[in-house]
């Protein structure tokens, strides 16, 4: 008989809360965040601010979701820098961040449908890679590679990656690093080219 009584007060409780759910109404949501009326809802945190662990979660959620954003924003605003990126890899003997060339692979694909003359698609480029350079002081350095392939002699960039020392990009000269960028930028113009 205590088994009946108690499954009879756990229904009358369940139906009194259910109850009580109905007729009085959850806390809002307050739309304004900065009125008073508002300090109450979010006094009443549930998750608590000072937990380490969450914190430590969502920070690792928010680098893996906004790395394929990017990932996927590359990829579908300009789709030849797989390619770009792919050809420039396979064919340099030194070593760069990826992220340098997919800067330089991007900027490629990006002015490739733009019909510039080649020493401005060049020079800009270098710049996405060397934003603090000057785009006429890149211009002076772009010159002669801009010459020299004109006129046919792409072995000019075979010759320019072998002058540049092989060494860290943070430890090339500032010059170094422009002529390289420059270089890097001909052979992606090259390929982008051969591509379309």
């Amino acid at each position: 008989m205590s088994s009946s009584h108690s499954d009879s007060q756990i229904l009358d409780q369940a139906k009194a809360d259910l109850l009580s759910a109905l007729v009085s109404p959850p806390p809002i949501y307050p739309w304004l965040p900065h009125h008073e009326a508002s300090e109450a809802y979010f006094a009443d945190d549930p998750l608590g601010d000072d937990d380490p662990l969450i914190e430590a979660a969502l920070a690792k959620g928010w680098q893996r979701f906004s790395a394929q954003m990017t990932s996927q924003w590359a990829n579908a605003s300009a789709p030849g820098v797989a390619t770009i990126l792919q050809r420039l890899k396979t064919q340099l003997q030194i070593s760069l961040s990826d992220d340098l060339l997919h800067t330089l692979a991007t900027a490629v694909a990006t002015l490739e449908a733009n019909r510039q003359t080649y020493l401005d698609r060049l020079v800009a480029c270098a710049q996405s890679v060397l934003p603090t350079w000057d785009a006429g002081d890149l211009a002076v350095l772009a010159r002669p590679l801009v010459y020299s392939l004109r006129d046919g002699h792409s072995e000019i960039l075979d010759l320019n990656l072998q002058s540049i020392p092989q060494a860290d990009w943070q430890s090339l000269s500032d010059i170094e690093q422009a002529r390289l960028s420059l270089t890097l930028a001909a052979f992606a113009l090259k390929v982008a080219d051969q591509e379309s």
